[in-house]
């Protein structure tokens, strides 16, 4: 447990503006996702194979333009459990205007092997940035983020686009796409991959969902350490 205490200490000196009458005010609500991936990739790098998680957040409205999201996560490749990972994460949005947002996260992360990492070995650490998203439309929302990885000790930064479309009253689609950015990030410099998601989430009642999606990462330079990917998955999520 003493790895979780930067995360406290970040979320506790994160800023917000708590109304007088919180008690009355703050909104809160509660979604706990479980997921199967064919492959877990992030920022680019495959972590594990077959791989299971699960994720419990809440959103919490500070204020009509002020909002914190506080979760934890859990993955594990499922079989020989080879690979897992634990962590906590944060993110508190400033509403600025309908079109434009701000925020900050926090997350700390534990990486644990008990075999050589397909990619990169990640070491545990801290994870703080900063983003912005603008909604260009209804449909579509872009978003950049700049972060730095206490863990690498070095940085990583993203811009991509989130389009969605409703199929019908009880589903829609989204596509995600995205490029990112490394500096010194675990042997890789630069222009750093491509990816994309493309996903259908269907309502089977107010509160569950269930959400099948293929994914893909393109590496931007031949010598990065790792290979191109493709996945897929699914998510079954359940608000509370």
């Amino acid at each position: 447990m003493k790895a979780l205490y930067p995360v406290t200490t970040i979320l506790c000196l994160l800023p917000c503006n708590v109304p007088a009458n919180a008690d009355q005010e703050v909104q809160l609500g509660v979604e706990a996702v479980a997921g199967y991936r064919s492959g877990y990739v992030y920022r680019g790098f495959e972590l594990a194979k077959d791989t299971i998680d699960f994720q419990v957040e809440t959103e919490i409205a500070l204020s009509n333009h002020t909002s914190l999201n506080i979760g934890s996560w859990y993955a594990t490749e499922s079989g020989n459990a080879d690979f897992e990972e634990t962590a906590l994460f944060s993110h508190l949005r400033f509403k600025q205007t309908d079109q434009l947002t701000l925020g900050l996260s926090a997350s700390y992360r534990h990486f644990g092997h008990t075999s050589s990492p397909l990619s990169a070995n990640f070491e545990d650490g801290l994870d703080i940035g900063s983003f912005v998203h603008w909604q260009l439309h209804d449909d579509l929302i872009a978003t950049a983020g700049v972060y730095y990885d206490f863990g690498a000790e070095a940085w990583y930064s993203n811009a991509e686009a989130r389009w969605s479309k409703v199929i019908s009253n009880k589903a829609y689609m989204s596509l995600n796409t995205g490029i990112s950015y490394v500096d010194d990030y675990y042997g890789r410099d630069g222009m750093n991959d491509a990816y994309c998601r493309l996903s259908i989430t269907h309502h089977l009642s107010d509160t569950v969902s269930i959400t099948p999606y293929l994914g893909g990462s393109i590496l931007m330079d031949n010598s990065d350490t790792g290979d191109d990917q493709a996945y897929a998955g699914v998510w079954f999520a359940v608000r509370f």
